[in-house]
């Protein structure tokens, strides 16, 4: 850890280094700009004023140059700028997250939590202090998008997971690579512009531009307009009235089908620095020579042929675009008329998208993929002491050692936890605030970062394949009319209903049925804890209800176990440690104390 956090810190001073280097770079080009610029006029104006004309004219063309010049370098140097920007910024995110400030992170994926979800409400997957808050490097709405759907749909075979595994750690050791192509992503506008309309354009067809009488038309007016012009100009052959009626039918042209066009025209155009960059972006996944057997998958996604892939077919695009970009000059409409300059771009968008257009989503989900396995690579970089899980097929349900919640950083407790097919529900009781609810989330969110391939929060994990459940934050849903004991039951029936066609259930319940009376309580918790056993399935459960702890001598599948508090100068402490058997401890009274409510 503290190497990789020295490595930030280096990095984050060479670029701050590079930066100010940068800055003073474009202050001498732009006081140099304004220095040729001053003194080539006022040459230039001297040897004019002295009838040296050609020394004028001379003079005046190197300072034009040199000032041409000076401005290009400047616009290097400030796109380079740019770029050392977004590494510093870079940098300085990883820095903070390893300091335990990544909560302060505005992109926390709030509008991906969804409470009917099989686990990524309780186990905070989304939203403020959450998992995607954590990881979240991506840039493109491919990769937000990415991410959410690996966060929340884990892997299915041991096969999977394993080559997932090989392609995180081999891009967690690609951190220069890595962070180039997040820098190319920052410089995307702040707002990820979902593409599914540009996947709709490149989709659809207009048979019009691909008519091949129309092409011939369009290319071949234009060289006769051009002709005649010269005639005109040089040769008295062709007069003034042929070249205007020419003109006027290119122009009459030009308002044929000119609403659609303009239409399609702007419907499109907002993607223009995005295509660039996404461009880009594919350019470094093309050039990356990667050895994993899952990354170099996707690579092939993007390579046509030898001589052909995705990051020219698309730069190819981003070129049309280019074409199209001045529409709003006032220029532009004598340069359209006499090119019939709008038809020969709809012209070569058609024949892009004939060629690339069905291709377009699928190039574009390469992206995110990268995008997505970049975040979770980072939690392997980040913490290089964590294990890599093993996922078997063996006894054990769960072995663990050392085990912590990956979110909590420094106040972070490590326990060590079993659960083997013999005793595979574990019932978990203990006081208020002792490290029940943790200790379920600890289980649930490292089980869902071995599903997705990363690395977990402990010295060593083994665990079986399962699918994840929980039921812990249950609230009324008054748009709804449902209570939160009605909502948690219809919580409970989804997963009893997957546990009896699915037996690799794995089940998070935290205080089961609070909602109603103990008696009732007692009653339906250990109907349904009988039943899911039964089943196959396994898990854990939290409760205040001791009695249920009597559940581990009639029924075997069951283990107790429980976290307990102390008392140091008369103040309430908790070491957070599990331990097995049930609780034999209360904090209730105490916690009623504090209240200022007198007890008898």
């Amino acid at each position: 850890m503290k190497s990789t956090y020295n490595n930030y810190i280096n990095r984050l001073k060479t670029y701050n280094t590079l930066i100010e280097e940068q800055n003073k770079s474009i202050r001498i080009i732009a006081y140099l700009r304004f220095v040729t610029l001053i003194i080539g006029l006022s040459v230039t104006y001297y040897t004019f004023s002295i009838k040296s004309y050609y020394l004028s004219i001379g003079v005046f063309t190197v300072q034009l140059l040199i000032f041409i010049y000076l401005i290009i370098m400047h616009d290097k140097e400030i796109n380079k700028r740019k770029y050392s920007i977004a590494l510093k910024g870079i940098n300085e995110k990883a820095v903070k997250r390893l300091e335990g400030q990544w909560n302060s992170f505005e992109d926390d994926g709030r509008e991906f939590k969804d409470e009917d979800h099989y686990f990524s409400n309780d186990l905070d997957i989304f939203g403020r202090n959450s998992l995607f808050q954590w990881i979240n490097s991506t840039k493109t709405f491919m990769g937000r998008q990415n991410l959410k759907n690996r966060l929340t749909n884990p892997l299915k075979t041991p096969l999977e997971i394993k080559e997932i595994q090989e392609s995180l750690q081999e891009l967690a050791s690609c951190l220069e690579w890595r962070q180039l192509f997040e820098a190319e992503g920052m410089i995307i506008s702040n707002e990820c512009i979902n593409p599914e309309e540009l996947y709709e354009w490149a989709t659809d067809k207009n048979e019009l531009y691909t008519k091949k009488w129309l092409i011939l038309l369009v290319r071949l007016l234009p060289c006769v307009t051009f002709i005649l012009i010269a005639l005109g100009y040089f040769t008295s052959l062709v007069n003034f009235e042929l070249i205007c009626f020419i003109a006027l039918v290119q122009l009459s042209l030009l308002f044929i089908k000119a609403k659609e066009r303009n239409e399609a025209f702007q419907s499109i155009y907002k993607y223009k620095n995005n295509i660039n960059i996404y461009s880009r972006l594919l350019s470094l996944i093309i050039e990356k020579d990667f050895k994993s057997d899952y990354l170099r998958k996707l690579k092939n996604k993007l390579v046509l042929s030898k001589d052909e892939d995705a990051a020219a077919l698309i730069k190819k695009l981003s070129n049309i675009y280019d074409k199209i970009s001045n529409r709003n000059n006032g220029l532009f409409m004598i340069f359209n008329v006499l090119l019939l300059w709008d038809y020969q771009c709809m012209i070569q968008f058609e024949k892009w998208r004939i060629k690339s257009g069905k291709k377009l989503k699928k190039w574009f989900h390469v992206i995110g993929e990268f995008e997505a396995l970049n975040s979770i690579s980072n939690i392997i970089y980040d913490n290089p002491k964590w294990a890599m899980p093993l996922i078997s097929d063996k006894n054990y349900v769960i072995r663990a050692e050392k085990l912590g919640h990956p979110l909590l950083g420094e106040k972070m407790v490590r326990n060590d936890i079993t659960i083997d097919k013999n005793k595979n529900i574990l019932l978990i009781t203990g006081s208020n605030m002792s490290g029940k609810s943790t200790f379920l989330r600890t289980i649930g969110i490292n089980l869902v970062l071995s599903y997705i391939g990363a690395a977990v929060c402990a010295e060593k994990l083994e665990c079986s394949l399962m699918q994840i459940f929980t039921c812990m934050r249950i609230s009324d849903n008054l748009e709804n009319s449902i209570s939160s004991f009605y909502a948690e039951i219809l919580r409970i029936k989804k997963i009893v209903k997957e546990v009896e066609k699915n037996e690799n259930v794995f089940f998070i319940l935290d205080e089961l049925f609070k909602g109603t009376n103990s008696i009732d309580r007692h009653d339906g918790a250990t109907a349904l804890i009988m039943q899911l056993g039964s089943d196959g399935a396994s898990g854990l459960i939290s409760t205040h209800d001791l009695e249920l702890c009597n559940l581990e001598h009639t029924y075997s599948k069951i283990k107790n176990y429980h976290f307990r508090e102390y008392y140091l100068n008369d103040e309430l402490k908790f070491d957070y440690k599990i331990r097995e058997g049930a609780s034999t401890t209360r904090n209730g009274k105490h916690l009623i104390r504090l209240a200022g409510i007198r007890s008898k």
